[in-house]
């Protein structure tokens, strides 16, 4: 017999909208179809949980395992369209989708009588009962755990607001299209073939979208500081309404956190992480910054320098001066970003990476661009990911920015893989390239890893859904610790620096230069930059091996100074987070005196970067310092492999860190790779820091 939930899917299933005969998902399903969808989706999870709740289930922990696997499986549908429709008809319906199926779960995970049923299920499947406890887990972070029927209450209460916020301030990002009007005279050393393809504004301005791919470069070459400035205060007072959001968002997290009986959402949200509590990423944070401090002067000193030669007598430097005089000091190292740009049109660079990476590196087989796949917009491209010969999954490759889409870089889950079902889908929504269709270097480095995240995405075996690849960018449960999250993606990132083999790039064309870390003789296979770089667009030259060998030497250039801003950020996201009263909480206030005892920096008065922060807002709340722990691990990491796509080390990351998915443990995986806990050595060492004994 089918349930209920299943009737409802089968049903919507045969709606007009093309389904992608590859994903066997509609993805272009207009707003009503979106409501009718999501109601289905809603009335099943609350169907099967009744069921439970009533007795009528035999096994409850199947019956909502299954429950929730369905809604897993059916809300790419219709919460995608949010971040990528076209339509804001179907922006929006996508987005109160999301929001209803968010709700249904927040209450099904507010019912004591589901919660008793689940908590009591016994299960001899080491997968099921690790299923069971992280259900377990979702019931009590909202409240079922409380003995006090009216706190319990409170808490749904809340949470329910919260939600509301987050999902407004996440949309009023998405839907932001604001630009700064400038003169062609304040655009003065900005590449002419961006400043021609901007649109025409007022009078002489021309409109520059405040979108990373346009705003980046504008805040590099723009010669004249007061364009500059006038730029990055355009960028960082974007959505205004979302300070106020913030504010109410940190205040409802701190009182949900008082009721829950923590000390703050600081100490509930890392409670399960690599890095369980505040003291503890504190501490990580203190040590990074102390160690760091010496290369963060050295760099801040650097960049003075070049400021004081434009503007003689200048005693600091401002936020809107680091992009602009950290691309000289590249330039002096012969990195010039604008000049690699012709080897890297994304048409082609985009399949090379994903073949480098996906085959040579973790010995999948991928194919693609498919031409028959029906997806969202036109610009989209699809792979299928095999591993002998059976499919683990497809990958939606959505990289071009466009007015109402989500306006950062992120992989999002289409579908987990089940048992008996249909494989795993993910997505990467990207804002890379320009008019030309050519990417920046940054932008290739940005590619790499995002697909660190597809590969862990895909290659799950199929599991219950909460065991799946997962962030809580998606309304269903499941995911990885956050500080595991991004391990994978930190490792991939960095074979963009592996150095040039040699001047033909060919293997083993002349000595080995230094061993790899295990000992053996270095294998001198072709720089992965190599393998996905083309020729000149204009002169057909190949990319020159001292220029990847450039990169490779600089690529901690000025990390001193680019880690503290990266680092107030992650303390200021700790410090809003650990606020033990809900009280005349000011959010975007905290940031001014953290950015400058971390960073050295005075913020423009009045601005609020946190106001398009989309991480507050869509799960990396008290996690946002989970890259930086991710990439110590990665690094770690990143030493089996020797500087290059090592097949054995890749097959074996594959299996230890990709596979498990949620079904294990970060650190476990970690010490399975690494065959020991993870250190932090590397990570200091790579960056030229002496190691304490």
């Amino acid at each position: 017999m089918l349930h209920p939930i299943h009737r409802a899917i089968i049903l919507l299933t045969a709606a007009r909208a093309m389904r992608c005969p590859h994903t066997q998902l509609r993805l272009r399903l207009g707003a009503a179809e979106i409501r009718d969808t999501a109601a289905a989706l809603v009335s099943g999870l609350e169907a099967a949980a009744t069921d439970i709740e009533s007795g009528n289930a035999q096994d409850a922990l199947a019956a909502w395992t299954r429950a929730t696997d369905a809604v897993a499986v059916g809300s790419a549908e219709v919460c995608l369209p949010a971040l990528v429709a076209t339509d804001a008809a179907a922006r929006d319906a996508g987005a109160a989708a999301k929001r209803s199926i968010i709700d249904a779960f927040g209450t099904c995970y507010g019912r004591k009588a589901l919660y008793d049923a689940i908590k009591a299920s016994e299960t001899t499947d080491p997968l099921l009962a690790r299923a069971r406890d992280k259900h377990v887990a979702r019931f009590e972070a909202n409240g079922l755990a409380l003995a006090d029927a009216a706190a319990r209450e409170q808490v749904a209460k809340l949470k329910l607001e919260l939600g509301a916020e987050c999902a407004a301030m996440e949309q009023e990002i998405n839907g932001d299209s604001s630009t700064v009007a400038l003169t062609r005279d304040e655009l003065e050393g900005v590449p002419a073939a961006l400043v021609d393809a901007l649109p025409v504004g007022d009078g002489d301005k021309l409109l520059v979208s405040l979108k990373a791919p346009t705003l980046t470069p504008v805040l590099q070459h723009a010669r004249d500081p007061a364009a500059r400035r006038k730029a990055y205060i355009a960028g960082t007072s974007r959505c205004p309404e979302n300070a106020r959001r913030l504010n109410r968002v940190v205040a409802l997290r701190a009182q949900i956190a008082g009721l829950l009986g923590f000390a703050s959402h600081a100490e509930g949200t890392l409670k399960g992480n690599m890095a369980s509590s505040p003291d503890e990423v504190n501490a990580f944070l203190d040590r990074v910054v102390t160690r760091l401090k010496p290369k963060r002067d050295e760099d801040y000193a650097s960049l003075l320098a070049l400021k004081r030669s434009e503007t003689p007598g200048a005693d600091a430097l401002d936020p809107w001066d680091t992009a602009y005089f950290g691309r000289q000091i590249r330039e002096s190292k012969g990195i010039d970003e604008e000049a690699l740009k012709p080897h890297f049109p994304a048409s082609e660079v985009v399949p090379a990476t994903i073949k480098a990476l996906g085959e040579d590196l973790f010995g999948f087989t991928v194919r693609g661009p498919l031409d028959d796949a029906q997806l969202w917009h036109d610009d989209c491209e699809l792979y299928e990911v095999a591993k002998d010969d059976i499919i683990v999954g497809h990958v939606a490759l959505d990289l071009k920015s466009r007015d109402g889409k989500f306006g950062h870089q992120m992989v999002v889950p289409l579908r987990p893989a089940l048992v008996n079902g249909a494989p795993n889908c993910c997505a990467v929504l990207g804002n890379m390239g320009d008019a030309n269709g050519r990417l920046r270097f940054r932008e290739v480095e940005t590619l790499l890893h995002e697909l660190g995240h597809v590969f862990h995405a895909l290659a799950g075996a199929p599991k219950p859904s909460i065991l799946g690849w997962a962030w809580p960018m998606v309304p269903w449960p499941g995911g990885v610790e956050m500080d595991m999250l991004e391990v994978p993606s930190m490792l991939t990132q960095q074979f963009v620096y592996a150095a040039a083999a040699s001047e033909t790039l060919s293997a083993s064309t002349r000595p080995p230069r230094h061993r790899r870390v295990t000992g053996r003789p270095r294998r001198y296979a072709p720089a992965v930059l190599a393998k996905i770089a083309r020729p000149h667009a204009e002169t057909g030259a190949s990319l020159p091996s001292k220029t990847i060998e450039a990169l490779a030497e600089n690529r901690h250039l000025l990390a001193g100074l680019g880690n503290a801003r990266y680092i107030a950020m992650c303390r200021y996201d700790m410090a809003m987070h650990s606020l033990a009263s809900a009280a005349d909480v000011d959010a975007c206030g905290l940031w001014q005196e953290i950015y400058r005892e971390t960073a050295g920096f005075t913020e423009a008065p009045g601005t609020h970067f946190a106001s398009t922060w989309y991480h507050m807002c869509i799960g990396y709340d008290a996690g946002y310092y989970s890259y930086l722990w991710s990439e110590v691990n990665a690094v770690d990491a990143y030493k089996q492999f020797g500087d290059e796509l090592d097949a054995a080390a890749g097959r074996r990351f594959r299996e230890c860190v990709l596979e498990p998915g949620a079904a294990a443990g970060g650190a476990a995986m970690m010490e399975a790779f690494l065959g020991r806990p993870f250190r932090e050595d590397a990570y200091f060492e790579r960056l030229g820091v002496p190691v304490s004994s």
